[in-house]
């Protein structure tokens, strides 16, 4: 957001410019407002003081080439600066244009990570479904009644209805209450 604050404040300067020397350089223009009539008073008071024309006069003509060659160097002078932002700004925005692809491909791959991550663990919970699903119901309901209960949940919501309903069974009824609550909560 600032990188577009800057570019368009430099684009406005630039346009400024423009229609600043489109201005000044029109054949029919007069330096702006007040400065022309203070140049004309000045050019009257030259040549009151100075009644040989042609002789060391400073004509009115001269002064408004002066004033326009100053304001062509100020002109300048402000386009080359401008010049100079625009390089920074451009350099600027390409490091940024980099540090986001760079970002996005850190992105891209901690996603890929993260699910390969996950398929792992969901093969190994598959395997333990398995291997919990072909025990005898006593001897997984002893082993469920040493695991926590959320995992315990976890494990017997995977697993079909009629061998957690054999598991169940043989554990302690206070854990089966709270394991059956569980599994409730969770369909």
């Amino acid at each position: 957001m600032k990188l577009l604050t800057q570019i368009f404040l430099a684009s406005l300067i630039t346009l400024k410019i423009v229609f600043g020397s489109i201005l000044l350089f029109r054949e029919d223009s007069k330096p702006p407002l007040a400065q022309n009539h203070a140049l004309a008073s000045e050019v009257e008071s030259l040549s009151k003081a100075n009644p040989r024309e042609g002789q060391g006069t400073v004509g009115e003509g001269e002064i408004e080439l002066s004033y326009t060659l100053k304001k062509r160097a100020e002109l300048r002078k402000e386009q080359e600066i401008l010049e100079k932002k625009k390089a920074e700004l451009l350099a600027i925005q390409e490091e940024i244009e980099k540090k986001i692809n760079i970002l996005s491909r850190l992105r891209d791959e901690i996603r890929a990570e993260v699910a390969k991550k996950k398929a792992m663990e969901d093969q190994k919970f598959k395997h333990l479904i398995k291997a919990y699903s072909s025990m005898k119901p006593q001897k997984a309901a002893d082993l469920i009644e040493k695991l926590d209960i959320k995992f315990s949940v976890d494990l017997l919501s995977r697993m079909k209805g009629d061998q957690v309903g054999k598991i169940l069974s043989f554990v302690e009824t206070e854990r089966a209450a709270k394991i059956t609550e569980g599994l409730a909560k969770r369909r």
